[in-house]
């Protein structure tokens, strides 16, 4: 292998500055970190991650100790670590014991050498269970054991609970002689889930009977259970292979059909098969062992975190509504619209209700939903929220506050989520359908690369970092436009959106606020101050030099030009993010890094659902909010690339290595801004004053006026037409 040395010879350079190059350190100019690049490519030569640490003086590996690797609960244990820890430059091994505890007395030696800073273990001891001899911490998970060492921690689900909740539904569904069917009782986990299951059929006086083993002996067992001479109507599980083990028995014995099995299962997006699945989410189990872990070394960790809630049975609450007309639903095309169609036949097949879905563009929405004011042929319609209040009163029923299907909707959403997505005035109209807001999406891989970073200091006299202000995001996407810095790895530093005067509007309201460019007056008109008004929109218009100049008339193509790797930052609303994971050409898949907007105010949008006046359906109404506010369907949506805000997303450990930003949303609608309902004046036109604001700032990129004239003549039709 080559060594550093060879390297400095190849590249003519010292071998400090090799040194510094490779461990991403120090002041070396961007054409010595090329020469270094090429030869270490050239010859071959990878950086030891552990040794890097170790030149750095602290150990930034984990170990994860499991029994096996082909269990589901373990792969997502490992999974959700990994996924917290790998961005933070932390290196996660994985080792399997086999339940044998002279392997796992081996593995923990081996791993210690590694001088980690963390060990998570799933023990093959039930008694006692050495602490490490270093400085690292150890955090058992699932399985407790009687002498814990001191300074070691535990992470885990209820499982006592586990046990009860699942005997109950057993019973309720008509079930009184079960058998369970476990791994080896002499672990903390699956004791006390035998006991939680055996306590209340001794209660409620039902018969049950205990099958455990070893997991090697798991088949041997489903074949005991099959071959009992009691006939068991039902079979309660303690993991998410049961099922198919006991399938697999049943057809060399010849049964075509089994029990009913309610078994332990994973937090999945896909529908679990074979059982009645009751979830315990052990990649968010993981992922809080993660986020524990990287509080270690700053001396932040929080043993909270380790403190877990069983998800439980789900129960999506709808009811059949025997001979139900054709539901009919006004939608915006887009993302959210198009996997809701995919996932109709699923409602109508719960309910027996037949859904009629119209679609239509932003600007045809509108004209439409204005015409519905006077009178709608739909039940259900989806309204831009910044449409609320000119027309939320007249094209909505008020919502039953006070009926619990009602309460627990509203229960699920974001507490981020504020008035503007309910209410006009003291009504509850309507509810958050596609919510979003503005977030900053940029390539992660650009603003970390050594010669990128380097060749932007030697330009700008600066460091490179996600920008915070507009004044930053300006310079930043100056650098990556190649007709001015011709060494630019993508050719436009950024999109701007601006072919109508709404998008036009969105686009730059955010640098309005944040120049403090309009207030809102005590007497509920919204002024524009025409200095910084002016100076938001001149650097609005001289962003366009940054981009391909192309006058985009929606987000979907400025996040096509992103996918491609064409512009290296964009803002856009977060429910047309998902278009750069879609494209079968995406060149930023991996890539991608989010953040709040520059200046901090960022725009709220997306929509409201609500129930037309003049529906006369409000039973299959209902209905239908039930399903399509419900846990799973929401994030199905969000799988398929739309979005429907539910607060058990954000622990949805699938959806957030697909969409990383979910996270990033909640801060994001706690720091957005658009109707100011309390402030503004009754009866205030949001859209009026959008296309007022979005005329001027097309008028003005396009040269038809100065930025001053622009500005001026917004604020004249501002306060004649609105006031």
């Amino acid at each position: 292998m080559a060594t550093i040395k060879d390297i400095a010879a190849l590249a003519g350079v010292s071998h400090g500055t090799v040194s510094n190059v490779l461990n991403g350190r120090g002041n070396v100019s961007v054409e010595k970190i090329t020469l270094v690049e090429n030869a270490a490519r050239q010859l071959g030569y990878t950086i030891n991650a552990q040794a890097r640490q170790l030149r750095k003086g602290t150990s930034r590996r984990v170990g994860v100790i499991v029994p096996r690797i082909g269990i589901k609960r373990y792969q997502d244990l490992y999974l959700g670590i990994e996924q917290e820890l790998k961005g933070q430059g932390y290196e996660v091994d994985l080792h399997y014991t086999n339940d044998l505890t002279h392997c796992e007395e081996k593995i923990l030696e081996d791993v210690e050498a590694t001088n980690p800073i963390a060990v998570v273990l799933v023990s093959a001891f039930s008694g006692e269970v050495r602490g490490l001899r270093g400085d690292g911490r150890l955090i058992l998970a699932e399985r407790c054991v009687e002498n814990m060492p001191e300074d070691a921690v535990y992470c885990g689900f209820d499982y006592g609970l586990v046990g009860r909740e699942m005997a109950k539904r057993c019973l309720a569904d008509g079930h009184r002689n079960a058998a369970v069917f476990t791994g080896n009782t002499k672990y903390s986990n699956n004791s006390r889930f035998v006991k939680g299951i055996q306590d209340v059929f001794a209660a409620e006086g039902g018969n049950v009977r205990i099958f455990s083993s070893d997991e090697s002996l798991k088949f041997h067992t489903a074949f005991e259970l099959l071959t009992d001479r009691e006939e068991f109507d039902a079979v309660i599980a303690s993991d998410p292979e049961a099922p198919a083990c006991l399938a697999a028995a049943a057809s060399y014995r010849g049964q075509t059909s089994l029990p009913e099995v309610y078994a332990v299962a994973g937090k999945e997006l896909r529908p679990f098969s074979g059982a009645v699945p009751y979830e315990l989410n052990y990649r968010l189990c993981g992922r809080r062992i993660g986020k524990y872990i990287g509080g270690l070394e700053p001396g932040t960790a929080d043993e909270s975190l380790l403190r877990l809630e069983n998800d439980g049975f789900h129960h999506c609450p709808v009811k059949v509504c025997a001979g139900a007309e054709d539901l009919k639903l006004l939608m915006l095309s887009g993302p959210t619209c198009k996997a809701l169609e995919q996932l109709l036949p699923q409602f109508t097949e719960k309910t027996g209700i037949p859904v009629r879905l119209m679609e239509a563009g932003y600007d045809e929405l509108y004209r439409t939903v204005k015409m519905c004011a006077q009178s709608s042929p739909y039940d259900l319609i989806r309204l831009d929220m910044a449409w609320m209040s000119e027309l939320g009163e007249a094209l909505f029923s008020p919502l039953p506050e006070e009926e619990g299907w009602l309460r627990e909707i509203m229960g699920n959403f974001s507490a981020s989520l504020g008035d503007d997505y309910y209410r006009v005035g003291d009504k509850c109209l309507a509810l958050p359908f596609d919510p979003s807001v503005q977030i900053l999406y940029y390539r992660k891989d650009l603003f970390e690369d050594a010669r990128i970073r380097r060749e932007y200091y030697e330009v700008c006299k600066k460091q490179l970092k996600v920008p915070e202000t507009f004044a930053e995001y300006d310079e930043i996407a100056r650098f990556f436009t190649r007709r001015f810095h011709k060494n630019s790895p993508v050719d436009y530093g950024t999109s701007l959106v601006f072919g109508s005067s709404i998008v036009a509007a969105s686009d730059y309201l955010p640098r309005l606020r944040a120049e403090g460019g309009m207030e809102v007056g005590p007497d509920g008109r919204v002024k524009l101050r025409e200095e910084q008004a002016v100076r938001a929109l001149r650097s609005y218009r001289d962003a366009f030099l940054n981009t391909d100049r192309e006058i985009n008339s929606w987000w979907r193509r400025a996040m096509e030009a992103f996918s491609d790797g064409l512009v290296a930052m964009n803002i856009v609303f977060a429910n047309y993010a998902s278009i750069m994971l879609h494209s079968k050409k995406s060149e930023v898949i991996g890539k991608i890094g989010f953040a709040p907007v520059p200046g901090g105010r960022p725009l709220l949008g997306g929509g409201v659902l609500g129930i037309s006046r003049d529906s006369r359906k409000m039973e299959a109404c209902r209905e239908f909010l039930k399903w399509v506010y419900d846990e799973k369907t929401a994030a199905t949506i969000t799988c398929l690339g739309g979005y429907i805000n539910h607060r058990k997303l954000t622990e949805n450990m699938e959806l957030l290595e697909l969409y990383p930003w979910l996270e990033g949303m909640e801060d994001a609608f706690a720091a957005g801004w658009r109707r100011e309902t309390e402030r503004l004046s009754p009866g205030f036109n949001e859209f009026a004053f959008e296309d007022i604001l979005g005329n001027a700032v097309r008028a003005a990129v396009s040269g038809i006026m100065t930025p001053e004239e622009a500005v001026k003549a917004a604020a004249e039709r501002c306060s004649r037409e609105l006031y």
